[in-house]
C-alpha cells in the first residue's frame, strides 16, 4: 500500500475517479460529481475543465457531463486491435509454419510501431527476440518502413523529429532524403524489405494491410536469418505467401469490397 501511495499521482487519480463514475451514470452535473466524490469545488472545476478540453468529457446544453469523443476513440482502438488479432491469429500460425519464419502483425501506435501478434515456427531452433506488445523502431524494420510508407508525410516527419534515424547496423538508412526515397520505393512496389537494418544477419519482408477504404490498418511481416532468403526466387515466393495471408486477413475483417 505504501508503494502504491508513493507512485500514485493524486490529480491524475482524481481525474480517473471522475471518469469511473460514468461506468454507472450516463450523465452527471457538477453538483452530482462533487456530492459523490467530495472534492474541493475549485479542484473539481479544474479536473472537469481539463477532461472536457481534451474531449474525454462533453458538457451538454444543461451543463451535465457525459463521456466525450476521445474516450470512444480509445475504446474503438482497443476493439480494433482485438478484432485484428483475432482475425489474423490462425493465418499467422499457418504462415509461420509454411515459411519456417517468424510472422508478425503490427500497427502504428502514436509515434511507434507496436507488435500486436507474433508466431514462431514450431520446428525452428531460432526464436526472434521480438515480442507481442513491444515497440520496435519505425525507420529500420520491415513493419515500420511499410507502415510509414503508407502513412501521411507529417507522421513520418514527426517520428524523425522525435526519434531521429538512429544507426543500428551499417545497413541502417540514416539520412532523411534517402529514407523518404526508400518509402516512395516501398509504396510503388507494395512491400518493404529490412536488409539487416535493425539487427545484423536478420531479414524481414512486410506488406501493408489496408481497410475497405484502402486506408492503412496494419502491417504483416515474416522475419528470419539472412540465410533464409538466399535468392530472389525465395524472396518472391515469400512475398506471394505474405500477400495470400494478408488477403485472408482482409477478407476475415470484411475489408474487401
Amino acid at each position: 500500500m505504501e508503494m502504491e501511495a508513493k507512485y500514485t499521482v493524486g490529480t491524475i487519480q482524481k481525474g480517473i475517479n471522475v471518469l469511473n463514475l460514468f461506468k454507472t451514470h450516463s450523465k452527471l452535473s457538477f453538483t452530482d460529481i462533487q456530492k459523490i466524490l467530495s472534492y474541493n469545488k475549485s479542484t473539481l472545476f479544474r479536473i472537469l475543465y481539463t477532461l472536457e478540453k481534451n474531449q474525454y468529457l462533453l458538457k451538454d446544453k444543461h451543463g451535465r457531463y457525459e463521456l466525450g469523443l476521445d474516450i470512444f476513440i480509445l475504446g474503438n482502438q482497443i476493439s480494433r486491435i482485438g478484432k485484428l488479432k483475432k482475425a489474423s491469429e490462425v493465418y499467422l500460425k499457418e504462415l509461420a509454419e509454411e515459411t519456417n519464419l517468424a510472422s508478425h502483425v503490427g500497427i502504428i501506435e502514436g509515434l511507434q510501431v507496436l507488435i500486436i501478434d507474433k508466431h514462431d515456427p514450431s520446428n525452428s531452433s531460432i526464436k526472434m527476440v521480438s515480442r507481442v506488445g513491444k515497440a520496435v523502431p519505425a525507420h529500420c524494420t520491415g513493419q515500420g518502413k511499410v507502415l510509414l510508407a503508407y502513412s501521411p508525410r507529417k507522421i513520418v516527419e514527426k517520428i524523425i523529429k522525435n526519434y531521429g534515424l538512429q544507426r543500428f547496423t551499417p545497413s541502417t538508412i540514416t539520412r532523411a532524403d534517402d529514407f523518404f526515397a526508400e518509402l516512395e520505393k516501398i509504396k510503388e512496389r507494395g512491400y518493404a524489405i529490412d536488409n539487416s537494418e535493425h539487427e545484423k544477419h536478420i531479414h524481414c519482408i512486410a506488406l501493408p494491410i489496408l481497410n475497405e477504404f484502402n486506408e492503412l490498418e496494419a502491417a504483416i511481416s515474416i522475419t528470419g536469418l539472412v540465410m533464409d532468403f538466399p535468392n530472389e526466387e525465395t524472396v518472391s515466393k515469400n512475398i506471394r505467401l505474405l500477400q495470400k495471408t494478408r488477403d485472408k486477413i482482409r477478407k476475415k475483417m470484411n475489408y474487401t469490397k
